[in-house]
């Protein structure tokens, strides 16, 4: 009889793994509620990120610091970010979704104000550059190691109260809060670097606890999310998504051409002193974020191209914009290319993550979702490596390193046979299990 019971319990938690029809109720206010503070957070560590970008290679070049130095601070983080955040997830199922949450948030207003307390000591002299270089390096790990906790558990908190029906919508606003704070980071710490070149890093402090202190009081968990048992081995090289995943990382390695290079740029190309770099390529990242958003929330929803078609059409324009800012020499141009990468970009990756989905199985989604945001993270491991010696070489290297790397992608987009099939199988009825034909393509 307990062999049985047993047998029953494991059948009924596979059901749920698998299907998940049923939510955790919540009455419609306090779901609304919760969803909103915790797009609050993420809006947070997206507002940071890009403020970092933006600011820290002035004060970096101000300090003495080479751009390669700049680059590896942020390869270490990096790579803590994308091997923890599948452990996170997991984790969330033992911890509660809310502590995973505030343990992300709470480790990113730490990381921050390390961070930044050690620049200002080398501002100050207190440090010499030697000795402070190390620390911004295991700082900005701590970032990777921590704040990697908040982003699966916000997710993984929405899909747990939501139905089927509901979930897509639901789990894509949430992600689309950090692009809503990655595109109004830049701006806004355009107009904080008056007061001071470190007061945005510390505004970003402030934001991360008062973002913390708003899901301890208003993110409701009284139940314990029900773990999922199914376990999906998706081998990275399955030839089904081999050639996707390689476009993914394409795609996140001229992001990271463009992200970690721009400031630098525009303080040569221009001819620019410290704060005013800092200034326009917070404007120049700023104005890409907006065009990424644009291309998220209105042409991927209201244009109804195939997901490979938009794949390949946001890599063509952001392709063409990469090498107009290879050549441009004037502040409007640039913000112009940046404007361009940014709605390239924008249509591209929900292009190739929907390309993906669409190839997979049904019980394969999470874990293509898992291998796509590894590739997303890919570029700024390896590009600091390759995209800071080719700036020393010259300025404008990187950026056609960037666009030859777009032009391949499409390339294997065209040729990739499994997304010809995805899409021809993409019609109103379509469901990923349809890809089963044992005659598809591999």
């Amino acid at each position: 009889m307990d062999i049985m019971s047993d047998k029953n319990d494991e059948a009924a938690r596979q059901k749920a793994a698998e299907g998940q029809q049923a939510s955790i109720p919540m009455a419609p206010q306090d779901r609304r509620r919760a969803f909103l503070v915790l797009t609050i957070g993420l809006m947070c560590t997206g507002f940071s990120q890009s403020v970092v970008y933006a600011i820290l290679p002035p004060i970096a070049r101000d300090l003495g610091l080479s751009e390669m130095q700049v680059g590896s601070i942020f390869v270490l983080s990096s790579l803590f970010w994308v091997l923890t955040t599948p452990w996170w997830g997991r984790r969330s199922d033992k911890l509660g979704r809310k502590l995973s949450v505030l343990i992300g948030l709470f480790g990113f207003s730490l990381s921050m104000l390390l961070f930044t307390l050690t620049l200002q000591a080398a501002q100050a002299k207190w440090l010499t550059i030697g000795a402070a270089f190390p620390i911004l390096i295991l700082t900005r790990s701590l970032y990777g190691l921590i704040v990697s906790a908040a982003n699966p558990s916000a997710q993984a908190y929405v899909a747990d109260r939501t139905t089927r029906d509901e979930r897509t919508r639901a789990v894509a606003t949430i992600g689309a809060a950090y692009g809503l704070g990655a595109t109004i980071g830049p701006g806004l710490s355009a107009s904080l670097v008056i007061l001071g070149i470190l007061v945005p890093f510390y505004f970003c402090v402030l934001l991360g606890l008062l973002s913390a202190a708003l899901i301890w009081r208003y993110l409701p968990e009284k139940e314990r999310p029900l773990p999922a048992h199914a376990k999906v081995k998706l081998r990275l090289f399955d030839r089904r998504i081999v050639l996707n995943l390689v476009n993914g990382g394409l795609m996140s390695s001229a992001q990271a051409i463009m992200i970690q290079t721009v400031a630098f740029y525009m303080m040569d190309r221009l001819s620019l002193p410290l704060d005013h770099a800092a200034q326009y390529a917070g404007i120049g990242l700023m104005a890409a974020s907006m065009a990424a958003l644009f291309g998220q929330l209105v042409i991927v929803h209201r244009f109804r191209m195939s997901a490979p078609v938009l794949e390949r059409s946001g890599l063509l324009i952001a392709a063409g914009a990469f090498l107009a800012m290879a050549f441009a020499d004037q502040i409007g141009p640039l913000v112009f290319a940046l404007t361009m990468i940014g709605l390239g970009q924008g249509m591209a990756r929900p292009g190739n993550v929907a390309v993906a989905s669409l190839i997979v199985r049904r019980h394969e989604q999470g874990a293509i979702a898992g291998l796509n945001n590894a590739t997303n993270a890919f570029g700024f491991l390896i590009m600091p490596f390759i995209a800071m010696p080719a700036y020393k070489l010259d300025p404008s290297l990187p950026y056609l390193i960037g666009a030859g790397l777009l032009f391949v992608a499409m390339v294997i987009s065209v040729a990739d046979p499994n997304a010809r099939m995805a899409a021809s199988k993409a019609g109103e009825h379509y469901e990923p299990d349809d890809m089963d034909d044992p005659a598809r393509p591999l």
